[in-house]
């Protein structure tokens, strides 16, 4: 149990660091785009910073958003899978992926129709987002898998 709690948390912490890295390069790639110089060293600073920021500042952290997603998806997909023989693994990276997708789609909706995640304007950007969050469900998934191997 301790060490599900411990892969979950992980999982969770894999899909925020990622969604920030991909807003932070968003955000990069637009500052070159208006001829802005950026250095390597500038990215990293931002990037660290924009997860601390993302994260400590704000009604709602960006973690407690993703952790709020990620255990209803998981949860679900548990229940689902009392009934449903299908790999644990594959479950949990499409509820992972859900989950972000579902954050992606509904912020707009609760901040007067504005994404706040700049990375997710645009169709790729949400696929991206999505991806990451199939990894990180994977990443869970497959850790329960080798516990139950075990």
């Amino acid at each position: 149990m301790i060490i599900n709690s411990f892969n979950l948390i992980l999982s969770i912490i894999i899909a925020t660091c990622l969604v920030i890295l991909q807003e932070t390069m968003s955000n990069i790639f637009w500052l070159i785009s208006v001829d802005m110089p950026v250095s390597i060293g500038i990215f990293i600073s931002t990037y660290v910073s924009n997860l601390f920021a993302m994260n400590l500042s704000g009604a709602v952290p960006l973690i407690a958003l993703i952790a709020i997603g990620f255990l209803i998806a998981y949860l679900v997909t548990r229940i689902i899978l009392v009934w449903v023989n299908i790999s644990r693994t594959y479950a949990y990276a499409f509820a992972g992926a859900t989950a972000i997708l579902a954050i992606v789609l509904l912020m707009p909706l609760a901040f007067y129709n504005l994404d706040i995640l700049a990375g997710g304007r645009s169709i790729f950007g949400k696929f991206v987002l999505t991806s990451f969050g199939l990894l990180s469900g994977y990443y869970f998934g497959k850790t329960l898998d080798r516990q139950r191997a075990s």
